[in-house]
């Protein structure tokens, strides 16, 4: 199996298609606008999560796609801010609009892309990063789930007992 097929099978694992773990628009159906901003000490909230997730995916794919002018940022804690405050619905529609553009976007590719680095620093291959991306998803895919069996509001018909 070639690297463009794993990582589009992840993609799909972490937005819309079942696997190992529950993916995000699972996670996050039937959440209320209210419970996605429940904070509980210093966690995030879901919504905060969702926020982080949107940022790193449109700066990742921003890049992916060759355009270099991302916003810097001070600290890696801005990213879970909204800039735009859209409503809840909004937010949502927006990450998994940007996870749909990235499956697009890496099944479009020429395999040479893989290898090139994503970064104009250091080599790191767009392989790597893509592969790290998935991970950074379902790690916070991980805790939207958690976060819900804390708060009461996730059923477990949805996955993940």
């Amino acid at each position: 199996m070639d690297q463009k097929t794993i990582l589009l099978r992840q993609m799909a694992a972490n937005h819309n298609e079942p696997n190992w773990f529950v993916p995000v628009e699972r996670a996050l159906d039937g959440l209320t606008a209210e419970q996605a901003n429940e904070k509980s000490g210093d966690s995030n909230s879901i919504r905060e999560i969702v926020n982080h997730l949107i940022f790193w995916n449109e700066r990742y794919l921003g890049r992916f796609k060759g355009d270099s002018s991302s916003k810097k940022i001070e600290s890696n804690d801005e990213t879970f801010q909204s800039e735009n405050k859209q409503d809840w619905e909004e937010a949502k529609k927006q990450l998994f609009s940007v996870l749909t553009e990235w499956a697009s976007a890496v099944k479009g590719a020429d395999d040479a892309v893989f290898e090139r680095s994503a970064h104009q620093d250091r080599h790191d291959p767009w392989y790597s990063v893509l592969g790290n991306i998935n991970i950074h998803n379902a790690y916070h895919i991980g805790q939207i789930v958690e976060v819900r069996k804390t708060n009461g509001n996730w059923d477990p018909k949805k996955g993940v007992h």
